[in-house]
């Protein structure tokens, strides 16, 4: 038998703030990474060297965690 579809829309109240605050994150994060006019975004690695990585910093690491 197949479970009613509506039920999946019962979710608490808290969960769903949750979830739409963390798509609004992801959505801003991604809007600062796409926007070519964002000098804020493109600025805060040059105001802050110490929380910058680079592939030297990690030189094991591969994406995937491919070898």
């Amino acid at each position: 038998m197949t479970a009613n579809p509506i039920e999946r829309l019962d979710t608490a109240l808290a969960v769903v703030e949750v979830e739409a605050l963390l798509l609004a994150g992801r959505v801003a994060e991604q809007r600062h990474q796409l926007d070519p006019f964002d000098s804020a975004f493109s600025a805060l690695a040059c105001a802050h060297p110490e929380a910058c990585a680079c592939p030297a910093d990690y030189p094991d690491w591969r994406p995937g965690g491919a070898a």
